[in-house]
This record gives structure tokens, sequence and C-alpha cells, in this order.
């Protein structure tokens, strides 16, 4: 695997590599400067339009900065940019059910679920919400990334699976969404046994994962509604040889994150899997707390390794991998 990958190299011990546009079916499609320039024009014209909402939200609901921005940026009713989520119910979808798995669910599916319901227009405003959505959620490398994260983890996962020697594959997945990497990961495993814990604690998630394995016919998975401290009650019922937390570390700062990840390290059997991924710093950041008022933590190469290492996870024994955009970085680790 590792020689077919290029940009090889080692940041404290960890091999980092960036998958090939070829591999895992990846979408690389580059924008011109012309689409980045215009994507900071709009993202500065929504910081300054959103600035005064947000700060008379403040005042009235004695808030933070933070706080306010994330209320209202999940807010339905709250439009962020003219050129983008006003008349684009896409693009606005983008926006409310941002840092959840509405959003993803939009990136992940934009070629397969989107795409061929705006293929024809037949109104004007239909016309002009389908070249939005193109715009915006079809060209930015940050949709293609997060779409290129999914492929991999996807099939990092089915063949670790393949790996497991025993009879029953047991794997925990920490703020689970709708579950879509382990399902379709599963689905490539029709010959293998499952046994499946998702924690989230998103209702909706949920609710969106039970319909997702029940569309799968599969019946192999628990559902907990909660948060990251029902981990080791999880991992005891079912001693998972593999935790999956993709989407979660965007949002966790330093400190927390290497705690979290220790603790996942301690629920792990010898030579059990984790994988887990992050977000780093690129040309369009600006659009996504901007415009889609999504706040992140975005890690360089070496503070990712250092979270994934410093959670206990040996050097020898992790991988980390970039999409081809090298957006999105996912760690692949054994105990």
């Amino acid at each position: 695997m590792v020689d077919q990958l290029k940009d090889q190299k080692k940041v404290n011990g960890v091999y980092v590599l960036t998958v090939d546009s070829k591999m895992h079916n990846c979408e690389y499609k580059v924008n011109s400067i012309f689409y980045v320039l215009t994507l900071w024009l709009v993202s500065i014209l929504a910081i300054i339009s959103n600035s005064g909402k947000i700060f008379l939200f403040m005042l009235k609901n004695k808030l933070g900065y933070s706080e306010a921005l994330w209320k209202i940026g999940r807010s339905e009713n709250h439009i962020s940019s003219f050129f983008v989520d006003k008349f684009s119910s896409y693009n606005h979808q983008a926006k409310y059910g941002a840092a959840g798995w509405k959003s993803l669910r939009l990136f992940y599916n934009y070629e397969t679920e989107v795409l061929p319901r705006i293929a024809n227009p037949k109104t004007f405003r239909e016309v002009i919400e389908a070249f939005l959505t193109k715009f915006w959620i079809g060209k930015m490398e940050n949709r293609q990334a997060v779409a290129n994260r999914l492929k991999i983890v996807v099939d990092l996962l089915a063949n670790t699976f393949r790996n497991i020697e025993e009879k029953e594959i047991r794997i925990v997945s920490v703020a689970s969404g709708s579950a879509q990497a382990v399902i379709e990961a599963i689905k490539k495993c029709p010959e293998l046994k499952f046994r499946v814990i998702l924690i989230d604690n998103d209702e909706s998630a949920i609710a969106e994962a039970k319909k997702n394995v029940k569309m799968a016919s599969l019946d192999c998975f628990e559902f907990i509604l909660g948060t990251t401290s029902c981990l080791e009650d999880a991992c005891q019922r079912i001693n998972p040889q593999i935790i999956e937390m993709v989407g979660f570390l965007d949002y966790r700062p330093q400190a927390k994150a290497k705690k979290l990840i220790g603790r996942i390290y301690d629920c792990l059997p010898e030579k059990g899997y984790f994988l887990t991924c992050n977000i780093k710093n690129n040309r369009e950041r600006i659009f996504l707390p901007g415009v889609l008022l999504w706040p992140m933590i975005y890690r360089t190469v070496d503070q990712f390794v250092d979270v994934v290492i410093g959670g206990k996870f040996s050097p020898k024994k992790t991988i980390v991998y970039y999409e081809p955009h090298k957006i999105h970085g996912i760690a692949y680790c054994q105990k």
C-alpha cells in the first residue's frame, strides 16, 4: 500500500502519505484562481453582513461570540449569503446542518443524490438553484475532499475487516453520525459476521443511522444516544477490534483530543485498530466559518500526528493518509 502512494515523508516517526487521485475513485478537480478569489470575496461579504446579526444576538441572549456564531449558523431561518444559500436549498442545508450528518450527507452523496435532482431545472428559480448548488457544493475542493475521505475510510475499514482472523468483527463508532462509512464498508464484506455499536449525542443522527441500517438490511447494529462518556461501557460490552471516529477531532482541542485517543487506545485489545481524521488549513478555509458558520479546529500535519501519538499510539504502527487535495487526513493506527 505504501509503495503505491506519493509524497511519502515521516513526521515524528509516522509515515505521512498522499493518496493518488486515481485510487479509491477519488475526486480531484482543482479550481482556478478566479474561483478562489470569488470564494474569498463572497466569504468576506458574508462575514461583514453576518457580524451585525451575531453581535445583536450576543447582546440579546448574553452569549459569547463562539456560542452566538454556532446558534445562528444552525438556525434554518438564518440566510448567510445572498450569493450562496438564499436561492439554493442545498447550500442552505449545508449551512444549517454543518458539523452534523445533514451536511456530510450532501457532500458525501453530491454526485449520486444531489446532481440528479438538479439536472433538469424547469423554472427560472430552479435554474438559479442548480447553478448556485453546482458552483458551491459541486466545485468546492473542500466538498471533494470530504467525499474522498469517505471513500478512503470505507476501503481502509473493508481491508481491515478482511485482516481480522476472528469469526466476528466488532466495531465501535464514536460520534457516528449517519454511519455511512461503516455501513458501506460492511456491505463490501458480505461473507463476514459483524457486531457494531454506534455512539452519537444527536438524536436525529441516530434516527438517520437506524434508517440507513434498515435500508442496507443489516441486523448487527446497536445504537447509543450519548457522548464519549459512553465509550468504555460500549467497549466492555463487545470488546471491539476496531474503533472508528471520523470527523470528531475537528471539534476537539489538542489536550482533550489526546486524552480521548488515550482512552480509545486503552479500550482496544492488542493489535486492535483505530481510524480517525482531521481537516488541514487550505485556501478555501475562509468559506466554512465565514459563509457556512462552521467553526472547526484545523491542524497541520505535525499537529495531527502529535494528537494521535500523544494518545499513546506508536509511530511505527501509525500511517496518516491525505486525500489528493491534502485537506483531510486519515490516521490509521494499530495498537
